[in-house]
């Protein structure tokens, strides 16, 4: 579930690393999404963790490491649905928005943990250690913070929005969250158990609920996170206006081979591969239209009959305008 989360926000940052290149796209999620690739990748699932920790100490440290950057991507997240999302003006200007902000949650994860006895790097580094008060507090107030980060975005991804795109990329954050805020939870309550001595088998339960849980919440907010980039290249690319030109291509070679072909620009390269898609669809569909009106063409085949009346119905779903017009000519 881990190298899942790893790599779906992998896809994630590229997608809107583009976005923000080419279309100037909110900086906030493009940093969540890459300071969260990072903190990720720290986890031990891609590279151990023990090789990672060695690089800065071998006692730890990449645990705080990972922490630490959870925390800013989720607070960035948090920063990013504020932004992108309709809010009371005074939420905006509350000082838990400001940078000056994330850094003193970002001091209280860090010093309880300098506070400890250090070990040598352990997969199992909180509940080998938890019994100690400083990782106990580290701990904690990394769970707590990330817990009421996590609510702030639940609450202000619930609501009905104008955009599906937008309404289903909010809901699906917000179900992430609210897992991630469960794990948190959870997590708190198991090294309490274990702070306290507790061996029961509600702490066996309450160890093994914490993964799924919060790398689950994260995957789920990942994958609402690239909903919208991933919406955005899909209709920037439109494939499916670029598969339908493939089918009347084939299915109407006639069209290729008459004199007002080469005029009308109805090569197949640049019709398939070329900018516009959607008017270069409009446009083939018409001509077919017009082979039948002109007497050019006789009776199509059902395959091609039926190619051309789901192009149509694509028109008249994506270019209203032009499906008007595109009617009107299919009655002649």
């Amino acid at each position: 579930m881990i190298q899942a989360a790893f790599w779906l926000l992998a896809v994630v940052f590229a997608a809107r690393l583009y976005l923000v290149a080419r279309h100037n796209a909110s900086t906030a999620f493009l940093g969540a999404t890459g300071v969260g690739v990072v903190g990720l990748f720290c986890t031990g699932q891609i590279v151990p963790e023990s090789t990672l920790d060695a690089l800065i100490g071998g006692t730890n440290w990449i645990h705080l490491v990972r922490n630490l950057l959870v925390t800013t991507a989720v607070w960035l997240v948090r920063d990013g649905v504020f932004s992108a999302l309709p809010t009371e003006a005074v939420t905006k200007r509350r000082a838990t928005h400001r940078p000056l902000f994330l850094a003193a949650l970002l001091l209280a994860i860090v010093i309880p943990f300098t506070l400890q006895s250090f070990v040598p790097t352990t997969d199992a580094f909180i509940p080998e250690t938890v019994h100690q008060p400083a990782v106990y507090v580290y701990a904690t107030v990394y769970m707590v913070i990330l817990g009421c980060l996590g609510l702030s975005v639940l609450r202000v991804s619930i609501g009905p929005r104008d955009s599906r795109t937008v309404r289903a990329s909010a809901t699906v954050v917000g179900i992430g969250m609210g897992l991630m805020v469960l794990g948190c939870i959870d997590e708190i309550i198991y090294m309490s158990l274990r702070f306290t001595g507790f061996q029961g088998s509600l702490a066996n339960v309450t160890f093994l609920l914490f993964t799924p849980l919060f790398y689950s919440g994260i995957l789920l907010t990942s994958l609402g996170l690239g909903i919208p980039p991933m919406v955005r290249l899909w209709r920037r690319l439109a494939l499916v206006d670029r598969f339908w030109i493939l089918v009347l291509h084939s299915k109407f070679p006639a069209v290729r081979s008459t004199g007002n072909a080469p005029e009308a620009g109805f090569s197949f390269a640049p019709d398939v591969l070329g900018p516009r898609p959607s008017e270069r669809l409009y446009t083939l569909v018409i001509a077919v239209g017009d082979l039948r009106a002109a007497g050019l063409q006789a009776a199509y085949s059902p395959p091609a009959e039926r190619a051309l009346l789901l192009a149509q119905r694509r028109l008249t779903n994506t270019l209203e305008p032009l499906g008007l017009e595109l009617r009107k000519r299919a009655e002649i």
